[in-house]
């Protein structure tokens, strides 16, 4: 075989298997979420898969559009659900058949969104949600756990990132 031919075989190799190795590296991991309320108050918590195109949209949102009764944008959301009564904590499973959904439709982050009683501002940086990507470069769990708590007044990440996410 001559070098042209080969050079061209090697070419089409990388071609060929180059792209498949990006493809696997670049999948979100799934993600056990635990929830935990350590609020006295009843609330409801919504776990919702943002994808790249619909990030923008997400984060300008505004809480209180969402919780209204019968807001379509809670209604299109592709979520999960949990409502606290009292003291307890709620595991999302990575295992959940949601994740098989969200990854489909290529979600690269989970918007947690929560119900608290009182008055917020509403605004962009309304501390009732909290975005999470979904990299496994970003956060130091453990047990493949992301762990957040649900307070009085925000929700907090419980988990260490890794820096900028």
């Amino acid at each position: 075989m001559n070098l042209s031919k080969r050079n061209i075989l090697a070419t089409l190799g990388v071609m060929v298997v180059f792209p498949a190795l990006l493809g696997i590296g670049c999948r979100s991991p799934r993600w056990n979420v635990s929830t935990t309320k350590v609020t006295p108050a009843s609330v409801e918590v919504d776990l919702v898969g943002v994808t790249p195109s619909d990030e923008p949209y997400w984060k300008n949102m505004r809480p209180d559009d969402y919780w209204k009764p019968d807001s379509s944008i809670r209604s299109g959301a592709t979520k999960v659900t949990t409502r606290f009564q009292e003291g307890q904590t709620w595991v999302l499973s990575k295992d959940n058949p949601i994740w098989d959904k969200w990854l489909a439709h290529g979600v690269t982050e989970i918007m947690v969104i929560a119900n608290l009683p009182g008055s917020y501002d509403n605004s962009l940086y309304d501390r009732r949600r909290v975005f999470l990507p979904l990299k496994a470069k970003a956060w130091r769990p453990k047990d493949q756990t992301l762990e957040i708590e649900v307070q009085d007044e925000f929700v907090k990440v419980l988990t260490p990132s890794k820096g900028k996410r």
